[in-house]
């Protein structure tokens, strides 16, 4: 019977112990890593791969008590993918598509405490590789929205000719029209003329003043 009792007694405190580690995590464990979570910023980077590109997703400013993943569902379980430590408070996941729309979730990993507790969740829009970039007509129109590296829209080859056609008629429109060159010295002159002419409608007034007064005493 003491074997049991001491049993149970192991059993409780072992239960009591996680309980209290979970409720610090819920308080000031967990309000230091969510502030940790905040810091991490996302960005990309892409290769060509057999005329097709493929997308990566650095996780920067990483601290080591945190874990970034993509979920297989709404929920936390064994089957996610996890980005890997490439460098210092970086890590990287690789395999997305153009276009694709990315939840990622970032954990916390605190072994033994607090670990796997979902902090906070970020969606990232992957752009398009523009195919049309490199092509001899996006020459001198690289201000033309669908002739830069990356967009934000995949277009078909038709509708960016006409997109492309209305562009170079807006363009030229631009600059058929005649460019009215104003000096840059204007607002000085403006500011000086006033002057003067402030000063000669002052000296007019004591002038005026003056004959009045000299005409009084005659």
């Amino acid at each position: 019977m003491k074997k049991i009792k001491y049993v149970l007694f192991a059993i409780l405190l072992f239960i009591s112990i996680n309980v209290k580690a979970d409720s610090n995590c819920e308080k000031s464990e967990r309000t230091r890593l969510t502030e940790l979570a905040k810091k991490v910023e996302f960005d990309y980077d892409y290769k060509l791969v057999d005329d097709k590109v493929e997308f990566s997703i650095n996780a920067v400013n990483l601290n080591e008590d945190l874990k970034v993943v993509i979920l297989n569902g709404d929920k936390f379980n064994d089957n996610y993918r996890e980005f890997k430590d490439n460098s210092t408070h970086k890590a990287t996941l690789d395999g997305f598509k153009a276009g694709e729309k990315v939840k990622i979730t970032i954990l916390a990993f605190v072994p033994n405490f607090c670990s796997y507790e979902e902090l906070s969740e970020k969606t990232i829009k992957l752009p398009y590789y523009n195919y049309y970039y490199d092509e001899e007509r996006c020459k001198g129109n690289e201000d033309f929205k669908y002739c830069k590296l990356l967009i934000d829209n995949n277009i078909s080859e038709s509708e960016f000719e006409r997109l492309f056609e209305l562009y170079l008629k807006n363009k030229e429109e631009k600059e058929d029209k005649p460019v009215i060159k104003t000096d840059d010295n204007m607002g000085l002159y403006i500011t000086i003329g006033t002057i003067v002419l402030a000063v000669v409608v002052v000296i007019l007034i004591i002038v005026n003043i003056v004959n009045r007064r000299k005409r009084n005493r005659l």
